[in-house]
């Protein structure tokens, strides 16, 4: 099992990418696992056991900017249609043909982009705690915000601006250990008015607050995420994900899309955690159903929070595997 873990692969227009990859038994299918922001391919750590150990494929690298794959500071270096070619590299790279997609969080805008741009190389879709975002559709912060605050009575996507400010990079990587009790908080009730907000995430890492470790990561893991993200350019890089789309860097590619290629041409699947307080699961399916042409199903964890796949390992693991197996 070790050759199947910590590889590497470099694209051929020269970033290197980490990943791990456990082929698939017989003609069994294999997962392409995509992470969100701020974690990383550890995340899928759970699945990676329970999906091979039924006989399925898995491949989960790291995206550009993220774990141990590299670490570009250039916004251009993030337009998502670039991005969805190196996944494909890399699927040619270790002999996959098709494959079920699944991501999490900022991993699920990544997916939105590769299905669009490759939507032969997919099977089946998972979006996990956040849904499609049709690529060439206006993202409306400011419209999302003042919604939110409207129907919720708070914001949801606060933290954005803070992302696409000038500083913010110096006060996370000053206060990284804030950062991340604020990313993995063991009460999910803290996101509201500490990441959601206006100005709250920028009030929570000034004052270096911290917090318990929710039950389902331990102290290894908070030190991983550390070292991690204490690597030079480690948080500039992740944030370009952000400010990319803040910025149009996406429009030249993605505005001229229509509709008819927008529309997911295999079944999916919409997972998330009833208590998620931003990327909420009333509204996961909101930019999925208009295009899912061949079927959406959705599974709501009540209860569980934003990082479902570690809070609910069973569940996750046994809604992948049930939707594969599905005809």
């Amino acid at each position: 099992m070790d050759n199947y873990f910590n590889k590497r692969f470099t694209t051929s227009d020269g970033d290197t990418y980490a990943y791990d990859y456990v082929p698939a038994k017989g003609n069994k299918a294999t997962f392409l696992l995509t992470h969100g922001y701020p974690s990383s391919r550890h995340d899928w750590r759970y699945q990676v056991v329970d999906l091979t150990e039924a006989g399925y494929g898995v491949i989960a690298p790291d995206c550009l900017g993220y774990g141990d794959t590299d670490k570009r500071i250039d916004i251009e270096a993030y337009r998502l249609k670039r991005l969805s070619g190196h996944f494909m590299e890399l699927l040619d790279h270790e002999n996959i043909d098709k494959v079920v997609g699944v991501s999490h969080d900022w991993g699920s805008m990544l997916l939105s982009r590769v299905v669009v741009w490759h939507p032969e190389r997919f099977h089946k879709l998972v979006f996990i705690s956040a849904g499609y975002t049709a690529p060439g559709i206006f993202f409306d912060i400011d419209g999302l915000n003042v919604m939110s605050q409207s129907q919720l009575g708070y914001m949801q996507l606060g933290y954005w601006y803070f992302f696409n400010s000038y500083d913010a990079e110096h006060l996370m990587v000053k206060n990284l250990e804030s950062l991340f009790h604020l990313a993995y908080p063991d009460d999910n009730s803290i996101w509201v008015k500490s990441l959601a907000a206006i100005n709250g995430t920028r009030e929570w890492l000034t004052a270096g607050k911290t917090g318990p470790l929710p039950p389902w990561l331990s102290e290894e893991d908070k030190t991983r995420w550390l070292q991690i993200n204490s690597q030079k350019n480690a948080i500039a890089a992740s944030l370009n994900y952000y400010r990319s789309l803040m910025r149009g860097t996406q429009a030249l590619d993605e505005d001229p899309l229509t509709d008819a290629q927008r529309t997911l041409k295999v079944p999916v699947l919409g997972i998330c955690g009833g208590d998620d307080r931003v990327t909420r699961a009333d509204q996961i399916g909101r930019g999925i159903r208009p295009y899912a042409s061949k079927g959406y199903t959705e599974k709501i964890l009540e209860g569980a929070g934003h990082w479902v796949m570690l809070e609910r390992r069973a569940e996750v693991s046994s809604a992948l595997l049930d939707f594969v197996r599905a005809t």
